[in-house]
């Protein structure tokens, strides 16, 4: 499938916001970091507060947190699925929801944006799972309660949005940085040297 592009053409000034939740994914076990990648501190601040900041800034309304410290998932020990499924009953009146990794700091909120405005059941960037915009409609919360149910179901996201009116984005617009995760110490120890060098 041809990835699309994220330019958003607006056809009418009367036209009503779309109401975009947000959500940071922040259950994973962290076990290249060897700590709580949530809690890791990178330029001053907190990894689960630099995205919780971005969604926010994103139009995010309201934007929650899974994991530590967050909303608990109903199917524990799911992955990032149950995260999102989790979500959805703390979730009143939005169109669609905005889900990030904690360890994206490098994402911009123009990309948010323009992520949360593009048409789709399921938006997200060609060969990549997250960031992701997904409409909260019936036939994605029953997907999600169908493979989460599934003692032996496939819980990756890729998996997950083969069953949905998927539309891939074109990478090209995005700066070179955007999608870098910080997986290990030393990613983080790379971010915040590159970081200092553009300062």
């Amino acid at each position: 499938m041809p990835c699309a592009s994220m330019v958003i053409k607006v056809t009418s000034m009367a036209r009503p916001k779309s109401h975009v939740a947000g959500l940071v994914l922040a259950g994973g076990a962290s076990r290249r970091m060897g700590r709580d990648k949530a809690a890791l501190t990178v330029g001053g601040h907190s990894l689960a507060s630099i995205m919780i900041e971005k969604l926010e800034k994103a139009g995010g309304d309201p934007v929650l947190l899974s994991g530590i410290g967050g909303i608990e998932d109903i199917y524990p020990g799911r992955g990032p699925l149950a995260g999102m499924h989790a979500a959805l009953s703390h979730i009143d009146g939005a169109e669609a929801m905005l889900v990030v990794p904690v360890d994206m700091p490098g994402l911009r909120i123009s990309t948010l944006q323009n992520l949360g405005k593009s048409p789709g059941e399921a938006v997200f960037f060609e060969n990549q799972s997250l960031p992701l915009k997904l409409a909260l409609n019936q036939r994605v919360k029953d997907r999600l309660e169908t493979i989460l149910s599934d003692p032996a179901a496939d819980l990756s996201i890729r998996h997950f949005l083969t069953g949905l009116d998927s539309r891939p984005l074109c990478r090209d617009m995005l700066g070179r940085a955007e999608l870098i995760n910080l997986n290990t110490p030393q990613d983080v120890t790379a971010w915040e040297g590159r970081n200092e060098n553009q300062t």
